[in-house]
């Protein structure tokens, strides 16, 4: 019978040479269970809404994958699974170490250097409006170097500051103030559509990316109300 099953099953030849020994019954089935568990571990892949979890299941089925290409003498399932194993591993450590850096960044004050290796350079050049009020927006910047003024609100920005990011959240995505660079600066910047895909691939990382934004228009609030009290006391 379990002859008949291997031959149903079209099993390579590695398979029908164990079915041939005293154990084979039990070589077939383990190796039966091992292709469920790795096709279960696929379906719960597909189903997770999660990429941390998302990212363990797919390593779970490249193990059991790789245990079914053994057992079956398949050598393009091996390397599919030998390839895909450590890549899902990489990524997986990629997120946990995001969500560690982001947990980091919500407990000091607005501190973002999680964000800077997600992001890519741009120099300009004094005198250089790089937006203006009601402008549509799109990205999203660190200054690294120089000083940017917001004329609207007569502030400076100052290497290390984020600042563009708060038309995500906003209903119409347009530009609140301008900025122009008071000298040669160094920014760096990330599209809105790459922190989305951030923003979406995981929910705790969201929820940590809006505190951030929260805590920054916090302090614009209390800006404007600072020089608006300083503009009537003159």
């Amino acid at each position: 019978m379990i002859n008949e099953l291997a031959q149903i099953a079209n099993l390579p030849s590695i398979s029908l040479w164990f079915t041939r020994q005293p154990a084979g019954d039990y070589f077939f089935f383990a190796s039966q269970a091992v292709a469920w568990a790795e096709a279960f571990m696929a379906i719960g892949a597909a189903y997770a809404t999660r990429m941390i979890p998302l990212r363990f299941m797919a390593m779970f089925g490249n193990i059991f994958g790789f245990m079914q290409g053994l057992a079956v003498g398949s050598l393009p399932t091996l390397v599919k699974h030998s390839v895909n194993f450590p890549l899902n591993a990489a990524r997986a450590r990629e997120m946990r170490r995001l969500i560690t850096n982001v947990r980091k960044a919500n407990a000091t004050n607005l501190n973002i250097e999680w964000l800077k290796p997600f992001m890519n350079p741009r120099s300009l050049r004094a005198g250089t409006r790089l937006f203006s009020k009601g402008d549509e927006a799109s990205e999203a910047f660190i200054l690294v170097e120089g000083r940017i003024e917001i004329p609207e609100y007569s502030v400076a920005l100052h290497p290390g500051d984020l600042f563009g990011e708060m038309a995500l959240f906003s209903a119409e995505g347009r530009r609140t103030a301008s900025t122009v660079c008071t000298t040669d600066v160094r920014l760096l910047f990330i599209t809105y559509e790459q922190l989305e895909q951030l923003y979406f691939q995981n929910p705790e990382f969201g929820l940590y990316l809006v505190r951030l934004i929260v805590q920054r228009f916090e302090m614009n609030v209390k800006e404007s109300a600072r020089l608006g009290s300083a503009s009537q006391n003159e």
